[in-house]
């Protein structure tokens, strides 16, 4: 009875998807019109992300010091300790209805090992970019590091950072 009943079911399913898909396809200029303006507002999205952002060390609640990568500072790379080993998370945020930034879903840690091997495959993910026609910023480990001015005259005891 079981199979009887999938069998008719198929069937009509499959009819059923035919006629659906085909009237679907029929009224799906007016969509393209809601999809234009989706996209156009997108473009303006991604262009706001494109304006020059220049990253800087900050430190979180919990003491965790990360770089945004937005300007938003809803993607940060983190670095913290875990059970005594440290962590570089690269993780999306998100800010709950307190106003505080929490950890989203998307993200990866890495442990040092994996991190050195992520650096030490850069120039061969650089070279991949640069074939691709892709813009790389290389970095300038002589430059001062910046820092988030604000967070560090507010705790002021963290000596290592302002060289004393």
């Amino acid at each position: 009875m079981a199979g009887t009943h999938t069998a008719k079911r198929g069937g009509a399913r499959g009819g059923g998807f035919k006629k659906a898909s085909y009237n679907k396809k029929r009224s799906s200029p007016d969509d393209d019109d809601t999809n234009t303006t989706a996209r156009a507002s997108k473009k303006s999205k991604n262009e706001e992300e494109s304006t020059p952002f220049v990253p800087k060390l900050e430190e979180d609640d919990d003491q965790n010091v990360f770089v945004a990568l937005k300007a938003n500072g809803t993607r940060r790379v983190m670095i913290s300790d875990f059970k005594g080993k440290t962590l570089v998370s690269i993780r999306e945020y998100y800010e709950d209805a307190s106003g505080e930034m929490k950890p989203g879903k998307k993200g990866i840690a890495l442990s040092m090992d994996q991190y050195n091997a992520l650096v030490a495959a850069m120039p061969l993910i650089e070279t991949v970019l640069v074939d691709k026609k892709e813009d790389v910023v290389r970095p300038d480990y002589d430059a001062p590091l910046a820092t988030a001015d604000a967070e560090e005259e507010e705790e002021g005891e963290e000596p290592s950072e302002s060289g004393e």
